[in-house]
């Protein structure tokens, strides 16, 4: 008894050859759409440092672009329009989230940044009515 080129115990059907060739090719594009995602991801967090304020972030309109345009390539290039829709509207989602974080990062960030700035001027206000200086 010998076993299949799967690792699978005799009574285990052979995999077709063909069947490994595609999943290899899956697996090889995976790793192109998987940069190409992180890429993007990149783009955008780097455009969300000019965005103020959660209605730019969120640009329901520039989404919509956005599905309109991916429906019309994956149309273009014979795959259903439907996995596109719903692949780009989960990333939108999970990068509007990310988005939404680095905004708050930002906010908080300036808050503290004009905290410290005010106790220092107020702190060198107070010196200074009290006589010190340099």
């Amino acid at each position: 008894m010998s076993a299949d080129r799967t690792g699978a115990g005799p009574s285990s059907p052979a995999i077709d050859p063909r069947i490994e060739e595609l999943r290899l090719s899956v697996d090889a594009l995976d790793r192109r759409i998987v940069a190409l995602l992180a890429e993007r991801t990149a783009v955008v967090r780097e455009l969300t440092g000019f965005k103020r304020d959660e209605e730019t972030v969120r640009s329901p309109g520039r989404v919509e672009q956005v599905v309109a345009k991916v429906r019309g390539l994956a149309d273009e290039h014979g795959m259903p329009p439907g996995i596109a829709e719903a692949t780009y509207r989960t990333l939108i989602d999970e990068l509007t989230g990310m988005q939404m974080v680095l905004l708050e990062e930002r906010r908080a960030a300036a808050a503290a940044a004009a905290g410290s700035a005010a106790g220092a001027v107020a702190g060198s206000t107070a010196g200074a009515a009290a006589g010190e200086g340099p």
